[in-house]
């Protein structure tokens, strides 16, 4: 798996070796074999640049992920490349992550482990606003399955 995490911003101090493991943990739990994706985070600013551009909202978001094909498209090809088996991109803004951990009461560690599964549904055709809560049901099902791991690493 060669999934990169990028960072664009320095607003929020983010632990990159807890998102490259997070990243680890949501590949196995979704057994992703050989498909990969990234994660990206950037600036409450830039996230909400892309929001308003490719979801015509003008505001800072937490999560968006941009998925290189559709599900259909990538199952319709077979030709080779570079990209054969590349997911798409998740983008984090952890100004956002942060105030939206703190509103919730755990920490911004725990927020952005769950941010990273949510773009990788997203990534993988699962949608929340339209799927009569399947998403959701699988996202709360892995994220209890991640949590145990985290809680230990907030507690240090």
């Amino acid at each position: 798996m060669s999934t990169f995490v990028v960072n664009r911003q320095s607003e929020v101090r983010v632990d990159f070796a807890s998102a490259r493991t997070v990243a680890k943990e949501v590949h196995a739990l979704l057994k992703l074999g050989r498909r990969h994706f990234n994660v990206c985070f950037v600036s409450d600013r830039e996230i909400r640049g892309l929001n308003s551009r490719f979801r015509k909202k003008p505001v800072a978001t937490d999560v968006l992920s941009f998925p290189w094909e559709s599900a259909k498209e990538s199952r319709e090809k077979s030709s080779g490349g570079g990209f054969k088996n590349f997911l798409g991109d998740v983008v984090i803004s952890p100004r956002t992550a942060r105030r939206n951990a703190r509103a919730e009461g755990h920490s911004i560690r725990t927020e952005i482990s769950w941010l990273i599964l949510h773009g990788v549904l997203h990534l993988l055709g699962y949608n929340h606003e339209t799927d009569n809560g399947e998403m959701t049901a699988l996202e709360l099902s892995l994220r209890d399955r991640l949590r145990p791991v985290h809680r230990a690493r907030d507690k240090a």
